[in-house]
């Protein structure tokens, strides 16, 4: 019954998964062509910022070392996702931005450091990306539906809420499907980078 409720919710969320995943090529394509390049190079600098205090750990022992960078990575962008979808009511603003910053990022990135990124990115990105455009589809759902039922309520319709209802369904897909694909690509993003230092 409840693989049914998240097939039929997954299947709802076509239109949404559509729009962010093209908006996140198109913003890649643009960080790869050197538009916007001030602005993706700012946050550049934060995520090389972010990679330096992690290195400050490198004098832990092998198993510590891994379990600190999985956690901090997993963390991190368990966070993100689970803020795509709780501030997707106001009116999808934050998980349509960060999708653009990532996707732009990922561009930028590429640009330069060579499209050896996109490589070096694939093996936790397969597992990774599909989970961040899956929390921004959700967001944006959410801010969709909420739009609906405002529009509703102006123009005198009876209508039900259902907004724990949808918000039910939403944290169902993050705990079932985001969260999980964001484990794997933790512990694969971690194996990496341990072993590009080692």
């Amino acid at each position: 019954m409840m693989r049914a409720v998240l097939s039929s919710y997954l299947n709802s969320l076509r239109f949404q998964m559509l729009f962010v995943a093209s908006l996140f090529f198109i913003a890649t394509a643009l960080g790869y062509a050197g538009l916007l390049s001030e602005f993706f190079s700012n946050a550049l600098n934060e995520l090389q910022e972010f990679s330096d205090y992690l290195k400050n750990f490198s004098s832990c022992p092998p198993w510590a070392l891994f379990f600190i960078f999985f956690t901090v990575i997993f963390l991190n962008n368990s966070f993100k996702c689970f803020l795509n979808i709780l501030l997707g009511p106001a009116f999808g603003i934050f998980p349509l931005f960060s999708t653009f910053i990532n996707g732009g990022l990922l561009g930028f990135l590429a640009r330069e450091e060579g499209v050896v990124v996109f490589i070096y990115v694939l093996p936790h990105g397969i597992f990774e990306i599909p989970a961040f455009l899956l929390s921004a589809a959700i967001g944006l759902r959410l801010s969709l539906f909420l739009l609906s039922r405002l529009r509703a309520r102006i123009s005198g319709e009876v209508v039900c809420s259902g907004l724990k209802e949808e918000f039910g369904k939403a944290l169902n897909a993050f705990i079932r499907i985001v969260l999980p694909l964001l484990f794997v690509a933790a512990i694969i993003e971690t194996s990496l980078i341990l072993l590009s230092e080692g």
